[in-house]
């Protein structure tokens, strides 16, 4: 069976590249304070949780379609399908985090009903229930197929592993000597190897990163969605994960990639959380900023991407930005259609 040290881990991850990313992230962290005194907060803050739920859904490949998303989350419609019912399960798990995260500890309890959330309104006995099988973790083939990238722990190794785990975690917490994001991002690796339910522990893993983020002092959660970068960079967070799971059930792995990738990922939703405040505090019209976002893009960039960043513009202000700057020759539009892209000229 899988023997943790938590301590010693954290402690072995005190390289230079990530302490690094951790400075970085402190830095970061204390430029964007004055987000509490931004304008349209509310806006911002709905914007990242939104995409906080449908991108972990999607890494979990649960979708639905743009006009189911809309209808839910602005019109707070009834979901109509498995699917729709995930994507509501998360939210209201999410509501959970935000309720509770100043006082409740983590435990094997409160993880178990953070899961039962997920399912409580579709089918509530699936919901908080240990795996009684063993399940693997698998990646989907561009041909449809999936392919096994790593074997959990059996079910029978599931309790004692997990309440070992936690309680290493709770116990290094409390000790001035481990860093809080490594230790974060290890559990939450270490959680995923467990895979302790039959379906959904990716997307619980990212809810608890959410959860112990915010409870250790990380708020950027309520900002920007770390779940949306993890999802444009799903490449890099399956290759980072397969690399640190060889020899976990040894003790042999390296968690040094899964821990880079996750502190690389919160590094820049503190990055673009940056960027965000600047552009829509400073001065100018709407067409100088939609300007300067379009070319500020190294790739081009979709009018869903301006509208995130311009969270304090309507959409309409916005089209007609894109619009005018497109017929004055000041940007190209690069594809037309429900998918449009902008680019600078």
């Amino acid at each position: 069976m899988k023997m943790f040290d938590l301590k010693g881990t954290v402690l072995s991850l005190n390289k230079p590249n990530i302490v690094s990313l951790l400075n970085s992230i402190e830095l970061y962290k204390g430029k964007t304070l004055p987000v509490k005194k931004a304008k349209k907060l509310d806006m911002l803050k709905q914007m990242a949780r939104r995409s906080e739920v449908v991108y972990s859904n999607q890494i979990g490949n649960v979708f639905i379609t743009e006009e189911r998303e809309s209808a839910i989350f602005v019109r707070h419609a009834q979901p109509q399908n498995l699917q729709e019912y995930m994507v509501c399960g998360y939210s209201h798990a999410l509501d959970l985090v935000e309720e509770v995260y100043r006082y409740q500890t983590l435990d094997r309890s409160f993880i178990s009903s953070l899961h039962y959330y997920f399912y409580k309104d579709y089918n509530p006995e699936f919901g908080g229930r240990y795996k009684d099988s063993i399940n693997y973790i698998q990646e989907s083939l561009p041909d449809g197929s999936f392919k096994t990238i790593f074997v959990p722990s059996a079910p029978e190794e599931v309790v004692p592993l997990l309440d070992n785990l936690i309680y290493q975690f709770n116990l290094c917490a409390a000790d001035e000597e481990c860093n809080k994001l490594l230790l974060i991002a290890t559990f939450m690796f270490d959680f995923m190897c467990i895979h302790p339910y039959s379906h959904g522990n990716g997307r619980l893993s990212r809810l608890l990163l959410a959860f112990l983020l915010k409870k250790y002092g990380y708020d950027i959660h309520d900002y920007f969605s770390i779940a949306y970068l993890m999802k444009q960079h799903l490449g890099e967070y399956i290759d980072s994960f397969k690399v640190s799971g060889e020899g976990w059930h040894t003790n042999e792995n390296d968690y040094e990639p899964f821990v880079t990738f996750i502190l690389k990922r919160i590094l820049e939703a503190y990055h673009k959380l940056d960027y965000i405040l600047e552009v829509n505090e400073e001065n100018g019209t709407a067409e100088e900023k939609v300007l300067r976002v379009v070319n500020d893009s190294a790739t081009p960039i979709s009018k869903t991407v301006v509208l995130r960043v311009l969270y304090a513009l309507s959409k309409v202000t916005v089209e007609k930005a894109l619009n005018k700057l497109v017929d004055e020759g000041r940007i190209q539009l690069i594809t037309r259609g429900r998918y449009s892209k902008y680019f600078r000229v």
